[in-house]
């Protein structure tokens, strides 16, 4: 890994990161949001922030949904906070990785700030002074690529592939699983994408309307909002409310894929929710996106939810080998 300064604009102001890093490396990739302020050491908004990760962390192992949201303290000290376990992991697991979150939730931003998001492998957590609870926006979002490429040229056929996957296990999570979960894989013939696994869940306090419109927005940013390029082999958002993920040639789930799709059913579903696959819909991927952040610290604008569109010109840049 090496440092590389550059300017960016907002399409490349991304928290874009290495998806296939071991656990213990480079976790947890936090964004952070610094209009939200600071919060001294000893402080009762730290005590809170502290104390709402470990009941969270224990109510998200010990729930079916791997999910728990609650709020502490009053004002102005008040923090909101969630955790969501990946719907295939253990109880232990889910408790490990709230533990990481309480260790890293105070110190993972490079200073005490309000409002930071946490994703690891096995979660995300959230942790702000705002209520974020009260919307079902998918604020918080931390998009992911992985840095390399499929090795195969058939770049049209490996997006056809992956938008039909992505859609499928989006329809399996809203209407098949009472977790709001699913993870799927698709099997071709193409050795430079063989095998493309996936993975869709939502915070379990969504309705599956609700679930189903967070994810489908996923879906319609996948190369234009988020700018996840067309033969990238890894690509991931994680937020408050959903979260959406693909990788090739690796497993990262537990068990068997819940949706399973052969090339022959790898077709694009109804324009009205499918992936805009680049070349055809959609702005350009800028091969800046190359260019892959460790950690983006952005403020957004007045007014935004999500912060990913609209995050102003503060970046640094780092390139992860």
């Amino acid at each position: 890994m090496h440092g590389h300064g550059h300017g960016c604009s907002w399409t490349q102001a991304l928290v874009l990161l290495f998806l296939a890093l071991p656990l213990a490396a480079a976790q947890p990739w936090p964004r952070c949001d610094p209009s939200s302020g600071n919060y001294s050491a000893g402080s009762a908004y730290e005590t809170n922030l502290l104390n709402l990760v470990l009941t969270l962390r224990q109510d998200a192992s010990s729930s079916a949904s791997r999910f728990a949201s609650g709020t502490l303290g009053a004002a102005p000290d008040t923090v909101y906070g969630l955790v969501l376990c990946r719907g295939d992991v253990t109880a232990s697991e889910c408790l490990d990785c709230g533990t990481s979150a309480y260790e890293k939730a105070t110190t993972a931003c490079g200073r005490r700030i309000r409002d930071v998001a946490l994703c690891f492998n096995p979660c995300y957590v959230r942790l702000s002074d705002n209520n974020f609870l009260a919307s079902a926006n998918n604020s918080g979002e931390i998009p992911l690529i992985s840095g390399t490429s499929i090795s195969s040229s058939d770049v049209a056929g490996y997006d056809r592939a992956l938008t039909g996957l992505l859609n499928a296990t989006v329809h399996y999570a809203v209407d098949n699983s009472t977790q709001l979960f699913a993870t799927g894989q698709w099997v071709g013939p193409d050795p430079g994408f063989s095998h493309i696994y996936s993975a869709a869940q939502c915070a379990g306090d969504l309705s599956p309307a609700l679930c189903r419109s967070c994810l489908q927005g996923l879906l319609r940013g996948w190369f234009t909002k988020f700018r996840f390029l067309p033969n990238g082999d890894g690509s991931r958002v994680a937020g408050s409310r959903c979260t959406l993920r693909s990788e090739v040639g690796k497993t990262f789930f537990n068990g068997a894929a819940m949706v399973q799709l052969p090339a022959k059913a790898a077709a694009p579903p109804p324009a009205a929710t499918a992936v805009p696959v680049p070349g055809t819909t959609g702005a350009p991927v800028s091969a800046d996106v190359n260019k892959i952040a460790l950690m983006v610290v952005a403020k957004p604008f007045a007014g935004s939810s999500s912060g990913v569109g609209r995050w102003k010109q503060n970046c640094s840049l780092v390139v992860e080998n």
